[in-house]
């Protein structure tokens, strides 16, 4: 059976306005609104805001034109020549020029180093390990830490130690480390799981520096001596590792050299325009 009729109508602004640009596709305030003018007031809206409000496109659509007909007023009152507007729109334009020209310098091949996603892969082999974690969280009070509820932990750091290391000597004796992480872990959340924290990049700028280096020991099955951080102790055991096939990869290693070159590009024209203050009571 052939499809029906409105299967076959383009749906979306940009398709709406590219077959008839002129119809009207909705009336905001009883002005009618062309599938044109709709795109037009869109295309400020970046990708990403586009797809999170992709529900809410009507919605999104009356404010945009609600703003560019209030500032429209605004300008006929002259407020954009008073302050303190006038300068916040110098400010504001100052901004969007500024992240123009950086992008445009960073769209020269030289402004960084490789722009090759693969070669930055193959030469940062530990940046695209993916670690799956089970772990036995023993916390402690800090000194001077409140003790605001009664649900704060109140072990002292010594006290801490002295219990992962009962709990360290328990799993080399053969004690199962899933019964344990349930009876012992203060991170209720992975206990009630036998310990399971989730699966993890070591590129992870989230994944504290110090467990880390422990993971990369460990290989499959392996358990690791007591790690400390600043609110407890973690006895971490490494169920899984694998290597980020490279076109998973790529979308991260893409944005990361990105923004390197942005960094560059800033650092360098800070260094043009470093301050110097000259007078003491500025």
């Amino acid at each position: 059976a052939p499809p029906a009729a409105n299967q076959l109508k383009p749906r979306g602004p940009e398709a709406v306005a590219q077959t008839d640009p002129n119809r009207v596709v909705a009336t905001i305030g009883s002005k009618p609104i062309t599938a044109q003018q709709a795109v037009d007031l869109l295309k400020p809206i970046t990708p990403e805001d586009r797809k999170r409000y992709e529900s809410k496109l009507q919605q999104l659509l009356q404010q945009i034109y609600m703003e560019d007909e209030l500032a429209g007023e605004a300008v006929k009152l002259n407020l954009d020549q008073q302050s303190p507007w006038k300068e916040q729109l110098q400010l504001a334009r100052a901004n969007i020029l500024t992240q123009a020209y950086i992008n445009r310098m960073s769209a020269n091949p030289g402004a960084a180093p490789s722009d090759d996603p693969k070669q930055f892969y193959d030469t940062h082999p530990d940046q695209f390990d993916q670690v799956k974690l089970d772990g036995i969280f023993v916390a402690f009070s800090p000194p001077g830490t409140p003790s605001t509820t009664s649900t704060t932990i109140t072990r002292t750091e010594q006290e801490a130690q002295d219990k992962v290391n009962d709990l360290e000597k328990k799993i080399k004796g053969g004690g199962d480390f899933a019964a344990l992480a349930r009876s012992d872990s203060d991170n209720q959340k992975s206990a009630a799981s036998g310990g399971e924290l989730g699966t993890f990049s070591l590129a992870d700028p989230n994944l504290p520096a110090d467990i880390k280096t422990v993971v990369l020991k460990l290989q499959p099955g392996e358990v690791s001596e007591p790690v400390r951080l600043p609110n407890g102790f973690y006895i971490l055991k490494l169920s899984s590792r694998n290597k980020i096939p490279f076109d998973q990869a790529r979308p991260a290693i893409v944005q990361k050299l990105q923004n390197d070159k942005n960094q560059a590009i800033v650092k360098q024209e800070l260094d043009k325009y470093k301050i110097e203050v000259q007078d003491p009571d500025f």
